[in-house]
């Protein structure tokens, strides 16, 4: 186990050398973030272009991100979400030779065999105290998602059940058959 000799911050993070790692920031301590498995990054890939189709058909505007895209949440943590969306106002406020400062509006994560479920609660607690107003934790495996909301409501959409986008991504509804058809 690597001992860390301060803490760091977002800006740190931006401006180090690319040394061919990944890293998060979690309240200042940098982690190596491993690559995703075949399967959630499938899966996260698919949700980029559900979502992407749907901002497109509807003329929405904002930006759609995939999951090499870093958020400030703070000064201290990152995060950079499987998937993600940020509104027309959201992306108007961003530096595009920086990283996303701010939660997205919509957050989603996928669940990999090494997440457990208390960490999958605890970042999307991290997104909606940064202002994401709204997150999906995608469990291929159980073929749920869990959605959670800034009101701290908590539900689970299973079986024939259907994501929507809420204030977020008004009018969009996915049916989790089509959400997990490549899994």
């Amino acid at each position: 186990m690597a001992v860390q000799d301060r803490l760091y911050t977002a800006q740190d993070l931006e401006n180090m050398p690319d040394d061919g790692k990944v890293y998060e920031l979690h309240n200042g301590v940098l982690i190596e973030v491993a690559g995703s498995k075949y399967r959630q990054t499938r899966l996260a890939a698919w949700i980029v272009y559900l979502l992407t189709a749907f901002v497109e058909e509807h003329e929405l505007g904002g930006a759609v991100t995939g999951a090499d895209g870093t958020f400030v949440l703070n000064r201290y943590n990152t995060r950079f979400p499987d998937a993600a969306y940020i509104t027309q106002q959201t992306a108007l406020d961003q530096d595009e030779d920086s990283f996303m400062r701010g939660a997205p509006d919509l957050a989603v994560e996928v669940v990999s065999p090494s997440n457990p479920p208390q960490d999958m609660q605890q970042r999307a607690g991290e997104y909606l105290a940064a202002g994401a107003k709204l997150v999906w934790i995608v469990d291929p495996e159980a073929r749920t998602v869990d959605v959670y909301r800034p009101d701290g409501s908590r539900t689970v959409v299973s079986g024939d059940g259907a994501l929507d986008g809420g204030d977020v991504l008004p009018g969009l509804r996915l049916p989790l058959a089509m959400v997990f058809k490549p899994v």
